[in-house]
C-alpha cells in the first residue's frame, strides 16, 4: 500500500493519540490529518501514535524536511481495546483537569465543571466501533485552521490541544 493510497477513504478513520495519553484526535482519513495542523511540526515536537479504525498501528512517513506527508500500516496485529483503553484515558485526563480547574473551564468556555463534564463522552467501557461513533457525534469533523485562527472544535477538543 503506498501512501497515497492509505486512509483517504471516508471509512477508514484515524486516531492520533500523544505518548502520554493526554490528547487524541479523530479524523475521518490521512487527507484530513494532513491537511491539518497535526500534520507539520509541533512546538515543541512531541511523541504522536497513529491508529487506524480497526485499532492498527500506523507509521508515520515524513519527508526530508520532517513534515508529515502519510502513514502506513505496520506489521503489528490490530489491537483495538488497547487503542480503545488510550482513548479512554485521555478523556480520564481530561475529566480530571476539568474537575481541577473550575475557573478556567467557566472563564474560558462559559461552563461549570459540572455542565463540562456532563459534556464529556463516556468512553470507558466501550468498543473502538463504538468510540468512534460517539467521538464522531461530539466532535468537529476535521477542518483546516488558517494560522492565528481558532479550531472551531468542541470545548473539550480546544481544551485538549491547551493542555497538551
Amino acid at each position: 500500500m503506498t501512501i497515497s493510497d492509505y486512509g483517504t477513504t471516508p471509512t477508514e478513520t484515524v486516531f492520533v493519540i500523544d505518548v502520554n495519553d493526554r490528547f487524541a484526535h479523530l479524523f475521518g482519513n490521512v487527507s484530513d490529518l494532513l491537511a491539518t495542523h497535526e500534520g507539520v511540526h509541533l512546538q515543541p515536537p512531541r511523541g504522536l501514535d497513529f491508529f487506524d479504525q480497526d485499532g492498527q498501528r500506523l507509521a508515520p512517513v515524513f519527508d526530508e524536511t520532517w513534515t508529515l506527508r502519510g502513514l502506513v500500516k505496520t506489521n503489528e496485529k490490530p489491537d483495538p481495546a488497547a487503542v480503545q483503553t488510550r482513548i479512554a484515558a485521555v478523556f480520564a485526563h481530561l475529566a480530571e483537569y476539568t474537575s481541577s480547574h473550575p475557573d478556567e473551564i467557566s472563564e474560558d468556555y462559559g461552563l461549570s465543571v459540572d455542565e463540562a463534564l456532563g459534556e464529556l463522552p463516556a468512553l470507558d467501557g466501550k468498543s473502538l466501533t463504538d468510540s468512534i461513533a460517539v467521538l464522531n457525534g461530539v466532535t468537529h469533523g476535521a477542518a483546516v485552521v488558517e494560522a492565528g485562527q481558532q479550531d472551531p472544535g468542541n470545548w473539550f477538543h480546544n481544551l485538549m490541544h491547551k493542555i497538551s
